[in-house]
Parts: structure tokens; C-alpha cells; sequence
């Protein structure tokens, strides 16, 4: 051959070879930087996985930064029988011990089972089109195996399960390499000159191990379905109480949304506020989920060609100014008053005068949101805002504040209470006094202090209802007070006839929240000035970096400061020698109203003689109120007889009051308890000394 001929051909050869090189080259520079938002799916992309990383729902706190409701991600276990097959006593070998069950229940629980479908059918006969409908026999595949399993424990099991080699796997992994061996070892005995010999062990070995590796290829691609489908996570996010049913109407609670996360997306299904705390700050509470966009290789990231990282970023915390203390010292004394008292409810109410901030809020009956095992739907109301009662003669106090402020009557100014029973002009209505006290001829403080219905009356009409309506409404009455929790109910008058103008005056015919009547209580321990009750103190973010506060907020002058301390003057002296004396406190003096009002009867329409609404307000120290505690109790029973509020309710106040007391560290102020060393005005009754 011609050596130039050689030298051609060679170079045809390197040439050929250059230009598929550069053909293959230049496909790689399309395929990676060109146009690499399309590549096929052979392409390293193919391996690119995008994990979401779940955001926490806000945490609520307490003044004091005491965690009240935190989040915890949780799995349901689900397992589909037909993926799991023939390991089904394995796989409950397995999950046993993580889930805390018996291998037998959990092998119960990975069951085939069935359900109906309701399918329509379309039926046509001749030109008539109708529909039917029927039920399917359908094969569930998502069998319940345990719920609310902590996360670790959940990795944990995931972990081994998906690592884990079957009993079966190994027995025919064992027969194959026995088998290797048997035939090694046969054909090592025979002489390498016997064929036929050879030829027939080839022959049985080929056909055993046909068999074999059929068995062995469908027993791996049934495990390793089951490792990969059998069982699988839905990731849920648990809210935790921690004090239990602590707080529990003031908390709220999250029910879960209609919204699905994509099948293998493993996200929580998204929480959405209900009620209380968690229904009102749902917005702020919600967080915004992450995402890490990466490659896998070997069944393992390639942590450095990570293409986006979007870390989570939890909601925002509540911070209320709920202390947590003060609301188990108050929860405490409810559970008591439960035992004791034997009412239907009982709430309390206890929050700084000057401020307006909610120091603890509780009603009984209550539940545990943690197991939300309710008796029924009544237990989840929020008592204290949401049910509105007749308030009886705690409303006094906006009475007398009107006819004080109107400068119509002074406390040291006489009024004839009429020995408890008095006739209301041009009516055929009587006004009794309901706590046989008798009174006659007396003072407008006494009269308030003892108090007198009759008395109250009196002001009331010489106040008039086109007076007295303005300073109802401005004590913040007749509507919602706009404290951050929903469902408030804003009370108001039902109807309004010829009785309404002598029923106001004494508490009757208008509906109050005891928020309403605890706020009103606190606008005279301030001065006369109406405070917007606040649970919420400032908005947090997870590392505590404050987003938004919430300072206290004046709502109006409702009366006059001189007016106030006149008030607070008769306040004082319902604990002194009135009606409220079980509310005294040892340290400090208490300023107060008591409240009993008789409950209406729907079915016969009369009011009931022996069923009431029991209540007390007061605050204390009553030179310097700091603390203002209202207690309402439905139908409490002292002693076999229904139970007023003077004592029912006014004892409670003092349990609370003293132990809420010591707790602030409030200096304590030497309570006077002798009627006597009361400061009297010049000339005012001698003989109301005398009077217990």
C-alpha cells in the first residue's frame, strides 16, 4: 500500500474523530448554558429536587414570656395494604416499637379493607336521560396507623424502614449464594474430562437459577415498593397548650383548612384561627414556608450545587399581657367556686384599671384544648364577653355616677328608700328591696351602699331616661368594647316599654357582658375615664424582635374626676358596712358593687324567685386602684338556697384580691373595717354608725 495512501486515511480517521467531538461538545454547551430551562431528561437535571421546608405557626406568651400555645410538627402514619403485601406482620414488627402499639394492632391496622364509593350512573332509555345513583366497593390506601407521632420519632422509623431487608429477601439471597456454592463445588468433584456430566449440571443449575431469580426479581420489586410506598407521612402541625386548660377561651383554638398540600409535598395542612387569640391574630400568626432546590445523586444531596435555599420563617408571636400567675391563681379559686357553689357557669375578670390590659381571664365551665374533648358547644364559649346577662345592682353604679355628675343629688343628701317597698308614680308597678335591709329615711351613700332598689329608682327617674341613656352608653354599654377576641357579644335593651325607665336604674331590662360592667368599674377607679380592655401587648418576631405594640388606649371621659372619687367614696363603704363585706381585704381597701339579679323565666315569663345572677365588682387599694376584679356566677346555691352576690361572689373576690395582692407586691394600706372611722360629713346621719 502506498505510504501516502496510509497518511491520508489516518488523517481521515483523526479528522472524523475531531468533528464528532465538537458535534458532541457543542451539544453540551446548548444543552447546559444556552437552553438549560428545557433540558431532557437524561440530562444531570433530571436529578434536581425541590424539598419544602415548613414554617411553625406564631407562639402566644405571656407578659411574663411564659409560652401559653406552641407548635409542634407531628406525622400521621398512613399505610396502603396493597404496597405492603406479603410484609405485613414484618412491617408491623417494625413500626410496633416506634408507635408505642401492640404488633398485633398495628398488623390490624395494615389490613386490606374496603368502603363505599357513591358513583352516579347514567341511564338512557330511549330518548329519557336519567341518573342513578349507586355504591362502589373501593379498596382504601390510606389506612390509618397511628396519629400525632413526634417527627424524630417518625425520621427515626422512616430511616430504618426504608433501610430494612425482609425476611424473604435474605432467605432467597441465602438460597442463591447455597446454591453458587452447590454448583462450585459439584463442579469441582467432577473430572474436567466427564462433559456430559458438566453439561447435564449446567443444564439443572441454568433451570434452578431461572427460577430463582424470577422469584428473587419479584420479591425485590415487591419490598422495595413496600419500603418506598407502604407506609408514608402526613406531616401535621400540633398546637400545644401548655398550662392545658389554662387561658383555654382566651387562647382559642386552629381547626385544620380545606386545602391539601400536593401529593409528596410534605407540608402540614395549613391551621386557620377559630376562635379567641388564634382566630384573631391568624394573619399574623401564619407563617411563610421554605425551599430548598438541590441535586441528588446515589440517593444522596450534593449539598455544593444547592440552587436556592428560602429558609422558613415562622409567624409572628403573640405577646398578651395575660399574666400567667394571676390566671392560675384565679382558675384555682373558679374551680373552687365550682365545688362549693355548685353554679352553672362562674367567670372572672381581672385587669389594671389605668391601662385597660386584661391581668387574667377565666370562665367555668371550661375544657382542655389539648384532648378538645368537650361535653358540648357551651363549654367553648367565652363566658365573660360572649354571654350577656341582666347585671342587676352592680348597673347601680351608673346610676348614682349620673345623678352625681348632674350634680341632682350629693351622697350626704337624704332620700326616703321607704322601708324597701314603694310604688312607682302613675304605675301600678312596686319596687321592693330584695335583701329585707328595710330602709327608710337615710343617705344617698347608704342608700347605695345598702343597695337599695328603691332608692336607685328614685335617682334614676330624677335623672331621666334622656339623661340616663348617654351615660350608659359612654360606661360602654349597649356595644362591643373591641377586646382582641372574636365573638364578642355588645349587649344592649331587648325592648323597651313602660317599665324599662324604672327597670334601668336597678340593672333590669338591658343586657351586659361582666367585661362590660368590669371595664365601667374601672372607668370610676380611673377617674372617670373609659380604658379599651387589651389582651395583646406587643407583636413578636421568633428571635423577639418586637413588629408592632399596642399601647393602652383612652376611649372618653365619661364622668367627671370629682365625681369618680364620690363614687369610689360609696364604693368603699358597700365593703365597709354594706352589702359587699366579705369582699374586704385584709391589706388593702377595697372599693365595690354587688350584684344580684333574678333570671328571667322564658317559659312561664315571669322572673324567677329563686334563680339568680350573682356578681361582684371592686378594686383595690380604693385611694390608688391597681387591680380591678369582676366575678359573675349563674345560679350559685348557698347553703340549699340560691346565693346572692354579696355571698356568692364577693368572697371570691377577696381570695383572688388578696393572693393577686401579694403577688404585684402592692404596698399594702391598713383597711379601716369599723363603720364608725369612715369620714363622715358634717351633719350627715349619726345613726348610720350603727348600722352593721
Amino acid at each position: 500500500m502506498n505510504p501516502t495512501s496510509q497518511t491520508r486515511r489516518l488523517w481521515g480517521i483523526v479528522a472524523l474523530y475531531c468533528v464528532g467531538f465538537a458535534v458532541l461538545a457543542g451539544r453540551l454547551v446548548f444543552v447546559q448554558a444556552i437552553q438549560p430551562a428545557h433540558p431532557s431528561e437524561h440530562s444531570a437535571d433530571a436529578t434536581l429536587r425541590r424539598v419544602m421546608r415548613p414554617a411553625r405557626r406564631g407562639s402566644v406568651l405571656d407578659a411574663n414570656g411564659v409560652p401559653l400555645l406552641l407548635s409542634e410538627f407531628a406525622v400521621t402514619v398512613r399505610a396502603d395494604p396493597l404496597k405492603v403485601g406479603q410484609f405485613s406482620p414484618e412491617v408491623a414488627r417494625i413500626v410496633a416499637p416506634y408507635v408505642g402499639l401492640p404488633e398485633s394492632e398495628v398488623l390490624t391496622r395494615l389490613q386490606p379493607s374496603l368502603y363505599l364509593q357513591a358513583v352516579t350512573n347514567r341511564v338512557t332509555n330511549h330518548s329519557i336521560v336519567s341518573l342513578q345513583l349507586a355504591q362502589r366497593e373501593r379498596m382504601r390506601h390510606n389506612n390509618g396507623v397511628f396519629t400525632n407521632l413526634p417527627m424524630e420519632r417518625w425520621m427515626a422509623l422512616e430511616a430504618f424502614f426504608t433501610t430494612n431487608r425482609y425476611q424473604r429477601e435474605i432467605e432467597l439471597a441465602t438460597t442463591k449464594s447455597n446454591l453458587i456454592t452447590a454448583r462450585d463445588a459439584a463442579k469441582k468433584a467432577l473430572p474436567w474430562w466427564n462433559l456430559p456430566e458438566r453439561l447435564r449440571l449446567s443444564r439443572q443449575t441454568k433451570a434452578q437459577f431461572k427460577a430463582l431469580n424470577t422469584e428473587i426479581a419479584l420479591v425485590r420489586s415487591n419490598a422495595n415498593e413496600c419500603r418506598v410506598a407502604g407506609l408514608y407521612p402526613e406531616i401535621v402541625e400540633l398546637r400545644r397548650y401548655t398550662l392545658d386548660h389554662r387561658a383555654a377561651h382566651v387562647l382559642g383554638y386552629a381547626t385544620n383548612s380545606s386545602e391539601v398540600p400536593a401529593p409528596g409535598v410534605r407540608l402540614p395542612v395549613k391551621l386557620l384561627g377559630a376562635s379567641g387569640i388564634e382566630q384573631r391574630f391568624d394573619r399574623e400568626l401564619q407563617g411563610s414556608h421554605g425551599m430548598i432546590e438541590t441535586r441528588r445523586a446515589g440517593g444522596r444531596e450534593l449539598v455544593p450545587l444547592r440552587q436556592q435555599e428560602i429558609p422558613p420563617t415562622d409567624g409572628l408571636n403573640v405577646v398578651l399581657t395575660l399574666d400567667a400567675n394571676i390566671q392560675a391563681i384565679v382558675e384555682d379559686v373558679l374551680d373552687d367556686a365550682m365545688r362549693t357553689l355548685n353554679p352553672k357557669s362562674i367567670s372572672a375578670i381581672v385587669l389594671r384599671p389605668r391601662t385597660g390590659e386584661i391581668l387574667a381571664l377565666a370562665n367555668r365551665p371550661t375544657w382542655n384544648p389539648n384532648t378538645r374533648h368537650v361535653s358540648s358547644l357551651e363549654v367553648l364559649q367565652n363566658r365573660a364577653i360572649m354571654q350577656p346577662s341582666e347585671p342587676g345592682s352592680t348597673f347601680k353604679m351608673v346610676t348614682y355616677s349620673a345623678a352625681l355628675d348632674l350634680g341632682l343629688v350629693s351622697l350626704e343628701q337624704p332620700i326616703n328608700c321607704e322601708g324597701g317597698h314603694w310604688n312607682v308614680p302613675g304605675t301600678r308597678r312596686i319596687i321592693r328591696d330584695d335583701q329585707g335591709e328595710n330602709i327608710g329615711l337615710t343617705t344617698v351613700e347608704d342608700a347605695f351602699a345598702h343597695s337599695s332598689n328603691v332608692g336607685a329608682v328614685k335617682l334614676g327617674l330624677q335623672v331621666g331616661t334622656n339623661s340616663l341613656l348617654p351615660y350608659i352608653r359612654n360606661f360602654g354599654f349597649l356595644a362591643r368594647t373591641g377586646i382582641e377576641c372574636g365573638g364578642e357579644h355588645g349587649g344592649g335593651i331587648p325592648r323597651w316599654d313602660g317599665l324599662t325607665s324604672s327597670s334601668l336604674p336597678f340593672g333590669y331590662g338591658l343586657y351586659a357582658t361582666p367585661l362590660q360592667t368590669a371595664m365601667a368599674a374601672a372607668a370610676i377607679a380611673n377617674e372617670g375615664m373609659l380604658m379599651e380592655p387589651h389582651l395583646v401587648r406587643r407583636l413578636t418576631t421568633a428571635d423577639g424582635k418586637t413588629v408592632r405594640q399596642f399601647e393602652p388606649h383612652a376611649v372618653r371621659q365619661v364622668i367627671r374626676p370629682e365625681t369618680a372619687h364620690q363614687m369610689i367614696r360609696a364604693m368603699r363603704r358597700v365593703v365597709l358596712v354594706g352589702t359587699g363585706k366579705l369582699a374586704a381585704l385584709a391589706d388593702f381597701d377595697v372599693a365595690g358593687k354587688t350584684g344580684t339579679a333574678k333570671k328571667w323565666d322564658p317559659v312561664r315569663k315571669v322572673y324567677a324567685a329563686d334563680h339568680y345572677y350573682a356578681s361582684f365588682v371592686g378594686f383595690f387599694p380604693a385611694e390608688n386602684p391597681e387591680v380591678c376584679i369582676m366575678l359573675a356566677a349563674d345560679d350559685p346555691i348557698l347553703k340549699g338556697k340560691a346565693g346572692y352576690g354579696g355571698k356568692a361572689c364577693a368572697p371570691l373576690f377577696a381570695k383572688i384580691g388578696q393572693e393577686v395582692g401579694s403577688y404585684l407586691a402592692l404596698p399594702p394600706t391598713p383597711r379601716t373595717n369599723d363603720a364608725t372611722a369612715l369620714a363622715l360629713p358634717a351633719g350627715g346621719a349619726t345613726h348610720l354608725a350603727a348600722r352593721p
